[in-house]
């Protein structure tokens, strides 16, 4: 497949040649006259044995350029498997296959905080990749292009990337999940910050935190020791993965998995 881009004035065209005939399937009829919420809309067309499909952009920019020299933080990143979430559950509410989404980030545009989908609507499976399979690469895009200041960013790409790595799984409860592991911790923090400040009033609100963050959690879940010991393993891995290599991010998940295991 090649793609190949036509800028306008006012849009641009995205293009997808196949050598393959073009066929009028099912999926190009119900994307022609439905409006499928985050979909770029397609044309398809056929010449000489070959098809070619069109989305047209008419305003936004890719993943791939807004992030080319910028970070992305925990929420860029909850924003695009928010936006997926929603596009493959009205995807399966017209009946197509969530396979035909291409999880790239030079195909996938963000404007306004919203985020649009390209779909080949080919039924040529060769040019199509299973949806699980494609994220699971997508996250691997993540890693490279993570904001390494922000932790919580850091924790989701880590999570999403080693569960993915399985053959199937469901990715909006990843996110509840991790969602739920950040809502218990920060549970915790506060009534440990509650409780230490309530003890000593005269404390600075700053002192607080840092007494708050060496104490013990009250139903014993991880010591100060081991809460030390995390933060200073993901601090030095964080700082040898700052080039985004491959091998470094599996450092991360390497040394996370021992500090969870440490912590046990």
């Amino acid at each position: 497949m090649k793609i190949t881009y036509e800028n306008g004035w006012e849009y641009t065209d995205i293009h997808a040649d196949l050598p393959v005939p073009y066929e009028d399937s099912y999926q190009m009829r119900m994307l022609r006259n439905t409006e499928i919420p985050g979909l770029l809309g397609v044309k398809g067309s056929g010449r000489d044995g070959s098809s070619r499909y069109t989305w047209r952009v008419s305003s936004g920019i890719s993943v791939a350029k807004k992030f080319e020299h910028q970070g992305m933080k925990k929420q860029d990143v909850e924003g695009v498997i928010e936006a997926l979430v929603r596009t493959v559950e009205a995807l399966a509410d017209h009946m197509l296959s969530p396979d035909g989404l291409m999880l790239t980030p030079e195909l996938i545009y963000t404007h306004g905080g919203k985020y649009g989908f390209c779909y080949l609507p080919a039924s040529a499976g060769d040019y199509r990749v299973p949806v699980c399979r494609s994220f699971h690469q997508l996250t691997e895009y993540f890693t490279g292009h993570l904001d390494y200041h922000d932790t919580e960013g850091i924790f989701l790409v880590y999570k999403l990337h080693k569960e993915t790595m399985k053959e199937s799984y469901e990715l909006k409860k990843i996110l509840e999940e991790c969602r739920e592991e950040e809502k218990t911790y920060r549970r915790e923090q506060m009534l440990r910050e509650k409780k230490q400040y309530g003890s000593t009033a005269e404390t600075p609100p700053e002192v607080v935190r840092e007494n708050a963050e060496a104490s013990y959690p009250a139903d014993g879940s991880e010591s100060a020791p081991d809460r030390e010991k995390k933060k200073g393993f993901i601090k030095r891995t964080v700082s040898r993965i700052r080039t985004g290599r491959w091998g470094e991010w599996q450092d991360l998940i390497t040394e996370m998995d021992d500090g969870k295991e440490a912590g046990r």
